[in-house]
């Protein structure tokens, strides 16, 4: 008996200390990327529009084809400086074609940065407040952690309130809903001087 009561008092003592606060709070910020409302919108909004520009990209690369074909197949029948005017008139037109596919894709580029730059600016004063929820003074991507108990990671806990909070994103940026239901305070996001930059407190993934 007196085994099992040693038995018993460990699990008691292993389950206290999973549920204790913690000062370090571990988020998984690609999961909460890849599992939100907020950052599947951005995940769809990017992959259409980068089927759109591969799709101009197809298209365009086929006419050009086609006008390169014709041009090699009229050469036999055109004046030699004719045929080297429409090919040099070619050769800047493609070339043209080329630096402004390559400013699409640049954009492309840009559009993802900058939602997700604005999806982890959103986030933090939601990470602030489940910080504060759970007496945590830092906030830790997973990658960046060998080893943590499991009451330590509160990355569901931070998908469900920002899916609560934000849903899809697209609510208008004035817009100020209570982050908890259960009357957590309305956090702002940190803006003192000596505040972590966003890359050290919410990185950003690849």
């Amino acid at each position: 008996m007196a085994a099992f009561a040693g038995v018993s008092t460990f699990a008691t003592a292993q389950d206290r200390r999973i549920i204790v606060p913690s000062p370090i709070m571990v988020v998984d910020f690609e999961r909460i990327f890849v599992e939100t409302l907020y950052g599947q919108r951005i995940a769809t909004s990017v992959s259409a529009e980068r089927e759109r520009v591969q799709a101009d990209n197809d298209r365009i690369a086929a006419e050009l084809l086609a006008e390169e074909t014709a041009l090699t197949e009229a050469r036999a029948t055109m004046d030699q400086v004719a045929f080297r005017d429409a090919a040099r008139a070619f050769n800047e037109r493609a070339q043209s074609v080329r630096s402004d596919r390559e400013a699409e894709q640049t954009k492309l580029v840009q559009l993802r940065d900058v939602e997700r730059t604005q999806f982890l600016e959103r986030i933090r004063p939601i990470i602030l407040a489940l910080m504060l929820e759970r007496s945590a003074v830092v906030a830790m991507d997973r990658r960046a952690v060998i080893q943590a108990i499991g009451g330590a990671n509160a990355t569901a806990d931070a998908i469900d309130l920002i899916d609560t909070t934000l849903g899809d994103g697209m609510r208008a940026p004035n817009e100020r809903p209570t982050l908890r239901p259960n009357g957590l305070p309305e956090v702002a996001p940190i803006i003192a001087d000596d505040a972590p930059s966003q890359e050290d407190a919410l990185p950003q993934s690849e």
